[in-house]
C-alpha cells in the first residue's frame, strides 16, 4: 500500500486550520512531516487523522456510532418521561380545579398588591426590553391584565410580591441596578 502525501496548504485545508498552525504543529513535533527538498514539505494523509475536524482522540468510528445510538435512546426515554408527566392529572394549570386558583381582577384600577412592571423596571434602572425578555422565558412571574395605575397610565403587566422578589434576585447584582427604599422586596406587600 502506498502512502499518499499532501503539502502544508492542503493539510491546513483538510484540518480546517491555517498553514501557520500546521507549521507550528510540525515545529512542535506534534505532526510528522518530510522535507524531500529545501522549501518543500510533504505530510502523510494518515498522519493528519488526529487533527481532522470531528476526530476525538482514542475513539474509533465504531465507538462514535455506538455513543450516538446510546444518546438517541436516552433522548427517547426522556421524551417518554415528559409525555408521562404531561399526561398525569393535574400536570397543567388548565386541569386544576378552578376553586384552587386565586382570582384577581384583570381590568379596572391596578390592585394595591400589584405594581406595574414598566414602572418597577424604570425605578430600578433596568432596561424594559431585558425585563420583557426574562418575562417571556418565564424567569419573572407576572400578572397580565388591563389596569390603570394612580396616574391613569395603562398597565398590562404587573408584579406581585413574588414577582418583585424574583426581579430583585435576578437584577440586584447588575451594574445598572439602583435599589429603592424597599429593596430587597422580601416581605409580602412591599413595593
Amino acid at each position: 500500500m502506498t502512502t499518499e502525501y499532501v503539502n502544508i496548504m492542503e493539510a491546513a485545508r483538510r484540518c480546517g486550520v491555517s498553514d501557520k498552525t500546521i507549521r507550528r504543529w510540525i515545529h512542535a513535533q506534534k505532526l510528522r512531516a518530510q522535507f524531500p527538498q529545501p522549501n518543500q514539505c510533504k505530510i502523510a494523509i494518515s498522519d493528519l487523522e488526529p487533527f481532522l475536524p470531528g476526530h476525538l482522540p482514542g475513539q474509533s468510528e465504531e465507538s462514535l456510532e455506538s455513543r450516538v445510538a446510546t444518546l438517541e435512546c436516552q433522548v427517547q426515554a426522556l421524551e417518554r418521561q415528559v409525555q408521562q408527566l404531561l399526561s398525569r392529572p393535574g400536570a397543567s394549570k388548565e386541569q386544576r380545579p378552578a376553586a384552587s386558583r386565586k382570582r384577581h381582577a384583570t381590568t379596572g384600577p391596578l390592585p394595591r398588591h400589584l405594581v406595574s412592571v414598566l414602572a418597577f423596571a424604570e425605578l430600578h434602572r433596568i432596561p424594559q426590553q431585558k425585563v420583557h425578555t426574562h418575562i417571556e422565558i418565564n424567569l419573572l412571574p407576572v400578572h397580565k391584565g388591563t389596569w390603570t395605575d394612580h396616574d391613569e397610565q395603562e398597565v398590562m403587566l404587573a408584579f406581585d410580591a413574588k414577582g418583585r422578589q424574583a426581579f430583585h434576585h435576578l437584577y440586584h447584582e447588575m451594574p445598572l441596578f439602583v435599589p429603592c427604599s424597599r429593596c430587597p422586596h422580601t416581605l409580602p406587600g412591599h413595593v
